[in-house]
Protein backbone atom coordinates (compact mmCIF):
# COMPACT_ATOMS: atom_id res chain seq x y z
CA UNK A 1 0.00 0.00 0.00
CA UNK A 2 1.10 3.40 -0.74
CA UNK A 3 0.42 6.10 1.87
CA UNK A 4 -0.64 9.55 0.79
CA UNK A 5 -0.61 13.16 2.86
CA UNK A 6 -3.90 14.75 1.45
CA UNK A 7 -3.67 18.49 0.62
CA UNK A 8 -6.44 21.30 -0.73
CA UNK A 9 -5.42 23.64 -3.12
CA UNK A 10 -6.65 27.58 -3.86
CA UNK A 11 -6.51 30.47 -6.47
CA UNK A 12 -5.37 33.89 -5.32
CA UNK A 13 -5.48 36.58 -7.34
CA UNK A 14 -2.59 38.99 -7.69
CA UNK A 15 -4.21 42.57 -8.22
CA UNK A 16 -1.32 44.65 -8.03
CA UNK A 17 1.91 43.03 -8.81
CA UNK A 18 5.26 44.05 -7.64
CA UNK A 19 8.07 45.82 -9.17
CA UNK A 20 9.90 42.83 -10.01
CA UNK A 21 7.02 40.88 -11.31
CA UNK A 22 5.84 44.07 -13.60
CA UNK A 23 9.11 44.34 -15.31
CA UNK A 24 9.20 40.60 -16.03
CA UNK A 25 5.42 41.20 -17.58
CA UNK A 26 5.20 44.87 -18.26
CA UNK A 27 1.92 43.99 -20.21
CA UNK A 28 0.31 43.04 -16.84
CA UNK A 29 -1.97 45.98 -17.37
CA UNK A 30 -3.73 44.02 -19.95
CA UNK A 31 -4.33 41.39 -18.46
CA UNK A 32 -8.32 40.76 -16.76
CA UNK A 33 -7.58 39.28 -13.92
CA UNK A 34 -11.32 38.59 -13.15
CA UNK A 35 -11.46 36.44 -16.34
CA UNK A 36 -8.39 34.95 -15.03
CA UNK A 37 -9.82 33.62 -12.03
CA UNK A 38 -13.04 32.59 -13.50
CA UNK A 39 -11.06 30.42 -15.42
CA UNK A 40 -8.55 29.33 -13.60
CA UNK A 41 -9.38 25.51 -13.45
CA UNK A 42 -9.12 25.85 -16.74
CA UNK A 43 -6.13 27.67 -17.26
CA UNK A 44 -4.24 24.99 -14.81
CA UNK A 45 -5.57 22.11 -17.19
CA UNK A 46 -4.12 23.52 -20.30
CA UNK A 47 -1.10 23.82 -18.37
CA UNK A 48 -0.98 20.08 -16.99
CA UNK A 49 -2.10 18.54 -20.35
CA UNK A 50 0.99 20.12 -22.18
CA UNK A 51 2.78 19.44 -19.34
CA UNK A 52 2.28 16.36 -20.29
CA UNK A 53 3.76 16.31 -24.03
CA UNK A 54 6.50 18.41 -22.53
CA UNK A 55 7.32 18.67 -19.20
CA UNK A 56 7.15 22.36 -17.62
CA UNK A 57 10.81 22.98 -15.28
CA UNK A 58 9.49 22.44 -11.78
CA UNK A 59 11.10 23.99 -8.96
CA UNK A 60 11.14 25.13 -5.38
CA UNK A 61 11.02 28.81 -3.99
CA UNK A 62 14.28 29.34 -4.10
CA UNK A 63 14.77 28.43 -7.71
CA UNK A 64 16.20 25.14 -7.01
CA UNK A 65 15.07 22.84 -9.64
CA UNK A 66 13.26 19.35 -9.38
CA UNK A 67 12.51 16.27 -12.12
CA UNK A 68 9.12 15.65 -12.86
CA UNK A 69 7.18 13.24 -15.25
CA UNK A 70 3.22 12.24 -15.67
CA UNK A 71 3.24 8.42 -15.74
CA UNK A 72 -0.07 8.06 -17.36
CA UNK A 73 -2.03 9.76 -20.06
CA UNK A 74 -4.26 12.60 -17.95
CA UNK A 75 -8.23 11.45 -18.06
CA UNK A 76 -10.81 13.79 -16.98
CA UNK A 77 -8.68 16.64 -15.68
CA UNK A 78 -6.82 14.34 -13.37
CA UNK A 79 -2.92 13.80 -13.73
CA UNK A 80 -0.78 11.14 -12.15
CA UNK A 81 3.21 12.37 -11.87
CA UNK A 82 6.69 11.26 -9.92
CA UNK A 83 8.71 14.03 -8.65
CA UNK A 84 12.40 12.91 -8.47
CA UNK A 85 14.79 14.61 -5.30
CA UNK A 86 17.78 13.91 -7.84
CA UNK A 87 21.07 13.20 -6.06
CA UNK A 88 24.71 12.62 -7.27
CA UNK A 89 25.96 9.37 -6.08
CA UNK A 90 29.43 7.49 -6.11
CA UNK A 91 29.74 3.86 -5.83
CA UNK A 92 32.88 1.84 -5.68
CA UNK A 93 32.89 -1.82 -7.74
CA UNK A 94 34.93 -4.90 -6.60
CA UNK A 95 37.56 -3.15 -8.87
CA UNK A 96 38.00 -0.46 -6.38
CA UNK A 97 36.10 1.75 -9.31
CA UNK A 98 34.29 4.51 -8.55
CA UNK A 99 31.54 5.76 -10.67
CA UNK A 100 29.39 8.68 -10.96
CA UNK A 101 25.14 8.52 -11.27
CA UNK A 102 22.21 10.27 -10.87
CA UNK A 103 19.85 9.05 -7.99
CA UNK A 104 16.67 10.04 -9.05
CA UNK A 105 14.32 8.96 -6.03
CA UNK A 106 11.07 9.96 -6.65
CA UNK A 107 7.16 10.05 -4.68
CA UNK A 108 4.13 9.79 -6.56
CA UNK A 109 1.30 12.70 -6.58
CA UNK A 110 -2.02 12.58 -7.77
CA UNK A 111 -3.26 16.18 -8.64
CA UNK A 112 -7.32 16.16 -9.29
CA UNK A 113 -8.51 19.23 -10.58
CA UNK A 114 -11.96 18.38 -12.16
CA UNK A 115 -14.76 21.20 -10.72
CA UNK A 116 -15.23 21.11 -7.26
CA UNK A 117 -12.61 18.89 -5.80
CA UNK A 118 -9.06 20.55 -6.39
CA UNK A 119 -7.06 18.08 -4.18
CA UNK A 120 -3.31 16.93 -4.52
CA UNK A 121 -2.41 13.66 -2.99
CA UNK A 122 1.67 13.64 -2.20
CA UNK A 123 3.15 9.99 -1.52
CA UNK A 124 4.78 9.58 2.13
CA UNK A 125 8.12 8.34 0.89
CA UNK A 126 10.50 9.11 3.08
CA UNK A 127 13.66 7.74 0.83
CA UNK A 128 12.83 10.30 -1.77
CA UNK A 129 11.71 13.30 0.27
CA UNK A 130 12.05 13.82 4.16
CA UNK A 131 8.69 14.94 3.94
CA UNK A 132 5.06 15.76 2.09
CA UNK A 133 5.33 19.80 2.81
CA UNK A 134 8.63 19.20 0.55
CA UNK A 135 6.71 18.35 -2.68
CA UNK A 136 3.99 20.89 -1.47
CA UNK A 137 6.00 23.47 -1.86
CA UNK A 138 7.92 22.34 -5.33
CA UNK A 139 4.05 22.09 -6.91
CA UNK A 140 2.79 25.43 -5.28
CA UNK A 141 6.19 27.54 -6.77
CA UNK A 142 6.14 26.04 -9.98
CA UNK A 143 2.07 26.33 -10.63
CA UNK A 144 2.95 30.20 -9.12
CA UNK A 145 5.47 30.46 -11.98
CA UNK A 146 2.93 29.27 -14.61
CA UNK A 147 -0.03 31.06 -13.66
CA UNK A 148 1.61 34.35 -12.94
CA UNK A 149 1.50 35.84 -16.22
CA UNK A 150 -2.33 35.47 -15.64
CA UNK A 151 -2.08 36.91 -12.63
CA UNK A 152 -2.86 33.94 -10.66
CA UNK A 153 -1.30 31.93 -7.40
CA UNK A 154 -2.17 28.93 -6.03
CA UNK A 155 -1.28 27.78 -2.64
CA UNK A 156 -1.85 24.49 -1.11
CA UNK A 157 -2.72 23.62 2.21
CA UNK A 158 -2.40 20.16 3.99
CA UNK A 159 -5.51 18.95 5.59
CA UNK A 160 -5.63 17.43 9.07
CA UNK A 161 -8.15 16.12 11.35
CA UNK A 162 -10.69 18.23 13.69
CA UNK A 163 -9.85 15.37 16.57
CA UNK A 164 -6.11 17.04 16.57
CA UNK A 165 -8.07 20.16 18.02
CA UNK A 166 -10.37 18.24 20.70
CA UNK A 167 -7.33 16.18 21.31
CA UNK A 168 -5.56 19.50 22.15
CA UNK A 169 -8.18 20.69 24.61
CA UNK A 170 -7.49 17.33 26.74
CA UNK A 171 -3.87 18.02 27.23
CA UNK A 172 -4.50 21.58 28.50
CA UNK A 173 -6.63 20.66 31.81
CA UNK A 174 -6.55 24.59 32.34
CA UNK A 175 -7.68 25.71 29.53
CA UNK A 176 -7.03 28.72 26.56
CA UNK A 177 -7.45 32.09 27.35
CA UNK A 178 -7.84 33.21 23.48
CA UNK A 179 -8.40 31.03 20.16
CA UNK A 180 -8.22 32.64 16.69
CA UNK A 181 -8.99 31.11 14.04
CA UNK A 182 -7.89 32.10 10.67
CA UNK A 183 -10.22 31.29 7.43
CA UNK A 184 -8.55 32.02 3.60
CA UNK A 185 -10.27 33.48 1.22
CA UNK A 186 -11.18 29.94 -0.13
CA UNK A 187 -12.83 29.52 -3.61
CA UNK A 188 -13.86 25.80 -2.94
CA UNK A 189 -17.41 25.24 -2.44
CA UNK A 190 -16.88 21.85 -0.94
CA UNK A 191 -15.16 23.59 1.82
CA UNK A 192 -17.03 26.91 2.56
CA UNK A 193 -20.43 24.81 2.81
CA UNK A 194 -18.99 23.11 5.55
CA UNK A 195 -19.22 26.45 7.62
CA UNK A 196 -21.77 28.68 8.60
CA UNK A 197 -23.81 30.55 6.00
CA UNK A 198 -22.23 33.66 7.41
CA UNK A 199 -18.61 32.89 7.41
CA UNK A 200 -18.56 32.48 3.86
CA UNK A 201 -21.06 35.71 3.29
CA UNK A 202 -19.16 37.48 5.82
CA UNK A 203 -16.19 36.66 3.26
CA UNK A 204 -17.41 37.75 0.08
CA UNK A 205 -18.80 41.08 1.35
CA UNK A 206 -15.01 41.91 2.31
CA UNK A 207 -13.11 40.35 -0.67
CA UNK A 208 -10.71 38.82 1.85
CA UNK A 209 -9.65 36.25 4.62
CA UNK A 210 -11.31 35.88 7.39
CA UNK A 211 -10.17 36.32 11.29
CA UNK A 212 -11.82 35.32 14.29
CA UNK A 213 -10.22 35.77 17.88
CA UNK A 214 -12.02 34.33 21.23
CA UNK A 215 -10.86 35.79 23.80
CA UNK A 216 -11.73 35.03 27.71
CA UNK A 217 -12.46 37.32 30.45
CA UNK A 218 -9.03 37.96 32.52
CA UNK A 219 -8.25 34.75 34.38
CA UNK A 220 -11.19 32.59 32.97
CA UNK A 221 -10.92 29.99 29.66
CA UNK A 222 -12.86 30.58 26.42
CA UNK A 223 -16.13 28.11 26.62
CA UNK A 224 -15.47 25.45 24.00
CA UNK A 225 -18.37 22.66 23.93
CA UNK A 226 -17.98 19.61 21.05
CA UNK A 227 -21.85 19.74 21.72
CA UNK A 228 -21.86 23.30 20.16
CA UNK A 229 -22.88 22.53 16.42
CA UNK A 230 -21.40 26.88 15.34
CA UNK A 231 -18.14 25.55 17.24
CA UNK A 232 -17.84 22.13 15.46
CA UNK A 233 -18.53 23.73 12.40
CA UNK A 234 -15.45 25.94 12.88
CA UNK A 235 -13.41 23.47 13.85
CA UNK A 236 -14.18 21.45 11.08
CA UNK A 237 -13.98 23.78 8.43
CA UNK A 238 -10.53 25.22 9.85
CA UNK A 239 -8.92 21.46 9.33
CA UNK A 240 -10.83 20.53 6.22
CA UNK A 241 -9.53 23.86 4.91
CA UNK A 242 -6.12 23.51 6.28
CA UNK A 243 -5.94 26.10 8.58
CA UNK A 244 -3.68 26.53 11.49
CA UNK A 245 -5.53 27.24 15.11
CA UNK A 246 -3.85 29.70 17.30
CA UNK A 247 -4.65 28.15 20.72
CA UNK A 248 -3.11 30.39 23.94
CA UNK A 249 -2.81 28.31 27.37
CA UNK A 250 -3.63 29.44 30.29
CA UNK A 251 -0.46 29.14 32.44
CA UNK A 252 1.46 28.82 30.12
CA UNK A 253 2.54 32.79 29.55
CA UNK A 254 3.78 33.84 25.82
CA UNK A 255 3.74 30.17 24.59
CA UNK A 256 1.00 30.02 21.55
CA UNK A 257 0.49 26.63 19.74
CA UNK A 258 -0.72 26.45 16.45
CA UNK A 259 -3.27 23.84 16.30
CA UNK A 260 -2.67 21.84 12.91
CA UNK A 261 0.72 22.50 12.21
CA UNK A 262 2.68 19.26 10.71
CA UNK A 263 -0.60 17.32 10.96
CA UNK A 264 -1.52 14.95 8.08
CA UNK A 265 -4.79 13.23 7.09
CA UNK A 266 -2.97 10.18 5.10
CA UNK A 267 -5.24 7.52 2.80
CA UNK A 268 -3.75 4.45 1.60
CA UNK A 269 -4.04 3.45 -2.00
CA UNK A 270 -3.27 -0.01 -3.37
CA UNK A 271 0.49 0.19 -4.90
CA UNK A 272 -0.63 -2.13 -7.55
CA UNK A 273 -3.08 0.39 -9.03
CA UNK A 274 0.66 2.44 -10.13
CA UNK A 275 1.89 -0.53 -11.62
CA UNK A 276 -0.86 -1.53 -13.47
CA UNK A 277 -1.23 2.27 -15.03
CA UNK A 278 2.32 2.37 -16.18
CA UNK A 279 1.64 -0.63 -17.98
CA UNK A 280 -1.82 0.17 -19.47
CA UNK A 281 -3.25 -2.81 -17.69
CA UNK A 282 -7.37 -2.62 -18.49
CA UNK A 283 -9.88 -5.08 -16.73
CA UNK A 284 -11.65 -7.38 -18.46
CA UNK A 285 -15.22 -6.03 -19.40
CA UNK A 286 -17.74 -5.77 -16.79
CA UNK A 287 -15.36 -7.09 -13.77
CA UNK A 288 -14.06 -4.16 -12.35
CA UNK A 289 -12.64 -1.01 -12.74
CA UNK A 290 -9.46 0.31 -14.76
CA UNK A 291 -6.58 1.64 -12.56
CA UNK A 292 -7.17 5.43 -13.65
CA UNK A 293 -10.51 4.90 -12.39
CA UNK A 294 -9.28 4.00 -9.23
CA UNK A 295 -7.24 6.57 -9.07
CA UNK A 296 -10.17 8.98 -10.34
CA UNK A 297 -12.31 7.15 -6.96
CA UNK A 298 -9.78 7.36 -4.53
CA UNK A 299 -9.72 11.49 -4.90
CA UNK A 300 -13.13 11.68 -5.04
CA UNK A 301 -14.60 9.91 -2.64
CA UNK A 302 -12.49 11.39 0.06
CA UNK A 303 -14.66 13.58 2.34
CA UNK A 304 -14.14 17.14 3.15
CA UNK A 305 -13.12 17.32 6.17
CA UNK A 306 -12.10 14.17 9.07
CA UNK A 307 -11.96 13.14 11.88
CA UNK A 308 -9.41 10.77 12.31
Amino acid sequence: MSGFAIYNYNFLRIIRPNEEYQLEFPDWVKVNVQESFENRQLLLEELLLADFEKPFPFENARKKPYWHKQIVKPQDNVYVMRVANVTNVTITDEHLMSQKYADYRNCLVIIDNRPGIQRIAIERKSTAFSHTKTVANILEASFCKLLKSKLLKVELSAVYSSNVFWDMLKKYPNGFSKVTFHFPHLNLDRLTKVMDKYLKTAREDWDSDLDFTFGANEGGAVKIDPENSRQTALIAGASGAGAWIKMLPNGEKGKAILCGKNQFVVRELDSEVFNNLVIGAQPIPGMGQSAMDKVKSFMKDMPDTFTH
